[in-house]
């Protein structure tokens, strides 16, 4: 009787199983895929059980908790994880202020912990094209979709171009928005001449027309 098929196909098992300290065990091996299927944009993970002493569950793991801070249920026990998910997010250059407009130099494409975020994170920098600042954003911190805005076409202190359209003359002169706006809105303006305050409508990207 010839057994060595037998036997080679046994060693050849036994090499591609990995021992048995190697393997995740169940209760994190659910957690993990969860945690993939919640944060796609990680690419590396980081999961360490708070206890030492990690039950083999017999039944179903429950994943009740998902974040930086995880936790599944196994039956009426709950047993917390330690985890950070590493991925290709925005972060800051520096600190930019509420308000700044956001340009290239201000932010990079770098590989951060998206679950200390805690947010929605911004993965493209190309998305914050015409964007700026809702709140402060601090130097190598991930940019969460909702710290940024879409920039007015007006915003307040920026000079912009006043234009003045009457039945038989146009002028154009320049004056200092006093608000955020955009267009169609009425807005106040800063005469820096005379230092008067008056009301133009709206009409473009840092432009407002005064009609007569």
């Amino acid at each position: 009787m010839n057994v060595l098929p037998g036997v080679l196909a046994m060693l050849l098992a036994s090499t591609d199983a990995p021992p048995p300290s190697e393997r995740v065990p169940a209760t994190e091996a659910a957690l993990r895929a969860s945690l993939v299927a919640r944060f796609p944009s990680v690419s590396r993970w980081e999961i360490k059980p708070f206890s030492t002493q990690m039950p083999q569950p017999a039944g179903d793991v429950k994943v009740v908790q998902l974040g930086s801070r995880s936790a599944v249920q196994i039956g009426r026990r709950v047993y917390w994880y330690s985890v950070a998910g590493f991925g290709p997010a925005v972060s800051a250059t520096h600190t930019v202020g509420p308000g700044q407009v956001i340009n290239a130099g201000d932010v990079q494409l770098a590989e951060g912990n998206i679950l200390a975020a805690n947010c929605d994170p911004v993965l493209d920098p190309a998305q914050l094209s015409g964007k700026r600042a809702k709140k402060t954003l601090r130097a190598d911190e991930i940019v969460c979709a909702k710290s940024v805005e879409p920039r007015p076409l007006v915003t307040r202190g920026e000079e912009i171009v006043v234009r003045y359209v009457g039945p038989n003359v146009s002028l154009t002169t320049n004056g200092g928005a006093q608000h955020d706006a955009v267009v169609g809105d009425s807005l106040l303006v800063l005469n820096p001449h005379s230092h008067d305050l008056f009301r133009a409508v709206v009409s473009g990207a840092r432009e407002v027309t005064i009609h007569e």
